[in-house]
Parts: structure tokens; sequence; C-alpha cells
């Protein structure tokens, strides 16, 4: 069965770059179309793509930067097939990753998106992240992100079926919202295999933005609980918002949110495997105790 690749390329480094694309062309799984989209790029990107004869590359080009969220969104709606595989340009995997994907997704049609292990480049860091569609499920929607976007394969008629797509209102954090909107529709799961390695660049992400990301998913993550868990929903999501604005809060709508939270934590303590669910606190409440900090 053929399945679709996508990577969106802007001013990659000719090494990672080659890295990334011959990851992909040498897969113990040879079925597949591989769609790369160079988003106007001003380096030799595109001398580097073109250079790969393969007929299972899809060369597409934008004449001008349109920024990763909107190539994102034009690489789902260009794929031509049910599985969809991501990797980012500076990343790369296992020659076996395709392979085990379409064999998990095939013998596991309840779990439409399905991450894998993955490493933390450079300097080979390995951080658990749970694997069991339970388990994983549950993570997503009420703890964060446990998806990493170079390691993820997903069912393109789910993403149809509810016209999910990656948000602009979501940036820094569109990956997570993108996986927090589709957790209303599918499982989730992690093969438990190191079959991804994603590369931090100097280049990427700033502190500040990191500190929007950070802010942004823990806002999904209590909009998520709130909107599935809590009795008075109008009340609750007042109190967001004022978290979210650095608004003043009482002492008893502060306690009233931690015991919320409390609460919350005891439910998924109970539905989250070991040793997850003994993270679970930490995780909710270090939400809480975030927009605190940013109130001082």
């Amino acid at each position: 069965m053929p399945i679709s690749v996508i990577m969106p390329v802007y001013n990659t480094k000719e090494s990672d770059l080659r890295m990334a694309i011959e990851s992909i062309l040498n897969q113990t799984y040879k079925d597949f179309e591989f769609i790369i989209l160079n988003d106007g790029s001003t380096n030799n990107a595109e001398d580097v793509i073109i250079s790969y004869r393969d007929p299972r590359i899809r060369y597409l080009k934008n004449i001008e930067n349109l920024k990763l969220i909107k190539c994102s969104n034009i690489l789902i709606e260009k794929a031509c097939y049910e599985y969809i595989a991501r990797l980012d340009s500076d990343d790369w995997c296992e020659l076996t990753r395709l392979e085990k994907q379409v064999k998990y997704l095939d013998e596991n049609p309840d779990v439409g998106v399905l991450g894998t292990f993955y490493k933390i480049m450079p300097g080979d860091q390995f951080y658990p992240v749970p694997y069991k569609p339970d388990d994983t499920t549950l993570w997503v929607r009420y703890c964060g992100n446990c998806i990493s976007n170079s390691a993820v394969m997903m069912r393109k008629s789910i993403i149809e079926k509810y016209k999910v797509r990656y948000n602009n209102g979501a940036l820094h954090a569109e990956d997570y919202k993108f996986w927090s909107d589709m957790s209303l529709h599918c499982k989730f799961a992690n093969y438990p295999e190191v079959l991804s390695y994603y590369r931090i660049s100097p280049d990427g992400i700033t502190e500040n933005n990191r500190q929007y990301q950070l802010k942004m998913v823990m806002t999904i993550v209590l909009d998520n609980i709130i909107n599935d868990f809590a009795n008075d929903r109008e009340f609750t999501y007042s109190l967001l918002v004022k978290f979210i604005k650095n608004e003043s809060v009482t002492d008893d709508e502060f306690n009233y949110m931690h015991s919320f939270l409390i609460g919350i934590v005891n439910i998924l303590q109970k539905r989250i495997s070991p040793p997850f669910n003994s993270w679970v606190k930490n995780y909710i409440l270090s939400i809480l105790e975030f927009f605190v900090r940013e109130k001082q």
C-alpha cells in the first residue's frame, strides 16, 4: 500500500537536508510518494533536492516564504494516500521506520496518530514517553506533547473528516494544537523503539518564543481539562482567562483551581499506566505554578 511522506524545507543546511532526504529514500518500505515543499529557500536547498532523481519525489516550490504552518497544511492537502508520515528537513529517521509504522497502523485501526520513541541531537538524549494507546491519548490531551513531529504517521481520512489543520493561532505550539484537536477523534500511540532523531539547532526557537510556546501548550492543556471535566465550565474558564492575562485572582479562586486540578490528577493517575501515572501530578500542577510565576 503506498503512503505519503511530507517534508517542508526552508534554508536547511545541505548536509542536514541530504541526511533527511536519504533517510527516507533508503527506507526498507519502498512504496511511497515523498512530497518536498521548498518554502522559498534562499540557499542551495533547491539544487540539493533536484539532485535526487528518484521518481518517488514530488518537488513543490513556493515563490515566497509562507512559513511552516501554511506549508504543513499545503502538504497535507497534496498528500495522495491514507497514511501520512512527516519529517522535518534537519532531522532523520531509522531505515525501518516506515515499515514498522505502517504495520502498526494496519494492525491497530483505532490509532489515528502514531509517533515513535526518539532521541534529541546532539547529545543522544532519550526521554521516555507514553506508548500504549490509552496512556498516550490521555497524555496528549491532558498533560502536554509526547509526539515528535518528525516521528509521526497519521491517517488522512481522520484529518479530512474532521477538517483538522495546523492553526496560526497556536504559533510555536501548532503541532501540539493539531494533536490536541486530533485527540477528540482518534487514539494516539508511540512505537516503542527509537526510530527518529530530532536535531536542536542553535538557530532554532528563541528563549522568548520558548516561553510563549510553553504558555500556549499549558493554555491548551487547561482548556482541554476544563472542557472535559469542569462542572461549572463558565466560571472555570473565567479563571483560566485571568491566569492567561496575568490578572489578579483571589485566594478562593486560586484554591478552587488548585483543588479542581488535584481532582483531575487523581482521575488520571488511575487511568494512566506506571510509571507515567506518577508523573501526572507534577505535570498538571506545574501548569498552575507557571501562571503564578508569570504574575510575580
